[in-house]
């Protein structure tokens, strides 16, 4: 299958859209639950995810055959389907132990955010301040907004509230006894 030449653009942060080269698409989804998946992929805090908990966070079920079938069928096909229709590409990476989202030519604001506030806090620990404080006031400009605000899921809810919970103790520096407040301060 062909991969794109430009660069999907999705954002997380604040509302959701994807685009390329400044052109939404992907806006009229078919199924909220399609979206709920595809949405749910996109979390930076796991890459990859089970059959088990797709089922779990989908229908509360834990996997079996006719839940995998039933997922296949009714979710993952058809989402292939709307993704090539798109995108001109089909970004689901479907395994016999789960699934994930080929990141490659795909830019996903959420995974800059969680990754430049990782970044910050390794330096902060490797008392390299100056550099620290730069990377947490990159992430705070790149948090414009809680993860998918308007859609449902127990994946999405999960990654909104951590996300969240990381730019206010990482980034802010909101919490009791934070060491982040000196970087903030000098």
């Amino acid at each position: 299958m062909e991969k794109p030449d430009t660069t999907l653009k999705i954002q997380t942060l604040g509302r959701f859209s994807i685009s390329v080269d400044g052109k939404p698409v992907a806006t009229g989804w078919p199924d909220v639950t399609l979206q709920v998946l595809f949405c749910s992929l996109l979390s930076p805090l796991d890459l990859y995810f089970t059959w088990d908990r797709i089922c779990r966070s989908m229908w509360d079920i834990p996997v079996s055959q006719a839940g995998s079938q039933r997922l296949e069928e009714q979710i993952i096909l058809p989402l292939g389907i709307f993704l090539i229709r798109e995108l001109g590409f089909n970004p689901l990476l479907v395994t016999p132990e789960g699934i994930r989202i080929d990141q490659q030519r795909m830019y996903v604001d959420a995974h800059d955010f969680y990754h430049t506030v990782l970044e910050g806090l390794s330096l902060f620990s490797l008392a390299r301040y100056p550099e620290a404080h730069e990377k947490l006031a990159e992430a705070k400009t790149l948090y414009t907004g809680s993860y998918l605000p308007e859609l449902p899921g127990k994946i999405i809810a999960s990654t909104r509230n951590e996300l969240e919970t990381l730019y206010r103790t990482a980034v802010l520096g909101e919490g009791s006894g934070h060491s982040h407040e000196y970087v903030q301060n000098n």
